[in-house]
């Protein structure tokens, strides 16, 4: 391709100091001859053969004084043009324009000058600027380097895969999204390994989900929002912010966003919180019992609205979560079922101060305890009367008990809550905090003391759930022998 076949010519003719340009028909024959050719016939034809004869015939100067104008449009004037061609005359502005940061006075900028030369307005309503892909020490790509990148083999793997493994598709993907690419943005394979651990992590998540979700159905199995555990509710409304979030965060362009709220959502929020107290529910309550399935219906939610939050991201790992989900219909897809959807309901910010207070003192009772199991302890909490002992008590009406919404978030195998320290009590076992409530937007607020005593677990080990709530080693305790009579 000759130097000359990127420009866009403008087909007039000179003639001593004016310029002809010719009429529709030669036009439109000079296109011809473009199309058939190139354009360099503009430069290399006659214009006895540029011209047809009507044009030629009434033409108002010998022929031979005619010259071909020399000028082009502008190298960007194409590109400049592609929002004509793209939204017609709907009168409309692109959602976004993409592009490196080496358009800014290129297409961005050819772009915008025509529209609004033309259209009186911009032909996009957002621009997204990228930097360019760097080495993991931030050098420049080269092939004399050795440092070039190609995704087919991230994706698929070299003709070594124990020097370069194939990563899929989806980890390409992650990068690219969890990358800023404001900036240059680095890959390497230390890089891409770190966004493959990141993705197994998530895998972990999901197949936790998924494996405590076999047996339940949703249209037959839930509990209504209202009747479920407090911590459960308490999830759901995790998960109302937290989709709300990345809706935002989709709509903004901001996908490095959009991965830090999912590995926040699911390292802090769900494996390190709400997996940690629930598995003795899923694991030793009764299959069908309203405890278990309050559980299993907050679980359900939570991975519909996990998977599609990063389906746009990774799609096949979400499309392949999906076919595995137990009650899904056989012609369910991920991508033809909708976005999140999240209910009103799951909306309940005054849980957040009884399940903060709570988490409060569980955090100062593992704290007190590090590295040794929570259920060889029982624990005494003793809160001044008020609001927040009023909160506590919600979460478990009864003064003793192993099996409290309560004693799930403390961990224990059992909790005893209290007014006033029992006599008997060492100070050495005890442990002292504040905590504040806050409701209403502030307009309700009140600090509580409140003490943690760590005692070692009165009874012995169940050998069906583990607690310390056992008369004797060798037999279940109450709890455990109730639900294995009903089996």
């Amino acid at each position: 391709m000759s130097s000359t076949e990127h420009r866009l010519i403008i087909s007039c003719l000179s003639v001593t100091d004016s310029l002809f340009f010719p009429c529709r028909k030669s036009t439109e024959n000079v296109i011809k001859l473009v199309e058939q050719h190139g354009s360099d016939v503009w430069w290399t034809l006659p214009i006895e053969q540029l011209l047809p004869k009507e044009a030629l015939a009434k033409a108002a100067n010998d022929i031979q004084e005619y010259v071909q104008g020399q000028d082009v449009l502008d190298i960007w004037f194409d590109s400049g043009t592609s929002w004509a061609h793209v939204l017609g005359d709907t009168g409309e502005r692109a959602d976004v324009y993409l592009e490196g940061k080496d358009q800014l006075g290129g297409w961005f900028q050819s772009s915008l000058l025509i529209s609004v030369a033309t259209r009186k307005k911009a032909p996009y309503r957002t621009l997204i600027v990228h930097g360019f892909t760097v080495g993991e020490k931030g050098e420049k790509m080269s092939k004399s380097i050795g440092n070039v990148v190609d995704p087919d083999v991230v994706i698929n793997g070299g003709s070594d895969h124990s020097t370069e493994p194939p990563y899929g598709a989806d980890t390409l993907r992650w990068w690219v999204a969890e990358s800023n690419v404001y900036t240059e943005v680095q890959i390497g394979p230390t890089v891409l390994s770190s966004a493959q651990d990141d993705i197994n992590k998530l895998r972990n998540t999901l197949r936790f989900l998924l494996g405590n979700l076999t047996g339940f159905s949703p249209e037959t199995d839930s509990i209504p929002t209202s009747e479920m555990y407090l911590i459960d509710q308490f999830i759901l409304h995790l998960l109302h912010g937290f989709a709300n979030k990345v809706t935002q965060a989709y709509k903004e362009h901001d996908y490095g966003k959009v991965i830090r709220l999912l590995q926040a959502f699911c390292s802090k929020d769900l494996s390190s919180f709400y997996f940690s107290i629930i598995k003795d529910r899923l694991y030793c309550e009764e299959e069908k019992d309203a405890k278990r399935r309050s559980c299993q219906t907050a679980l359900a939610a939570v991975l519909d609205t996990m998977v599609r939050s990063f389906a746009p991201i990774l799609p096949h790992l979400a499309e392949e979560v999906f076919q595995y989900i137990p009650y899904r219909k056989e012609s369910d897809s991920v991508f033809r079922s909708g976005w999140m959807t999240t209910s009103a309901v799951w909306k309940k910010p005054g849980l957040e101060e009884a399940v903060d207070g709570a988490c409060a003192m569980r955090d100062g009772f593992l704290g007190f305890i590090a590295g040794k199991n929570a259920a060889e302890y029982q624990v005494i909490l003793v809160i001044e009367p008020g609001l927040f002992f009023e909160l506590m008590e919600v979460l478990q009406p009864e003064g003793c008990s192993s099996t409290s919404q309560l004693n799930e978030i403390m961990m224990a195998s059992q909790t005893t809550l209290l007014t006033e320290i029992p006599r008997d009590v060492n100070a050495d076992d005890m442990i002292k905090g504040t905590f504040l409530i806050n409701l209403e937007g502030g307009d309700i607020r009140e600090e509580s003391a409140y003490k943690v005593i760590v005692l070692p677990a009165a009874k012995s080990k169940c050998p069906r759930c583990r607690k310390y709530t056992a008369d004797s080693a060798e037999t279940p305790c109450t709890r455990c022998m109730q639900i294995l009579g009903e089996k």
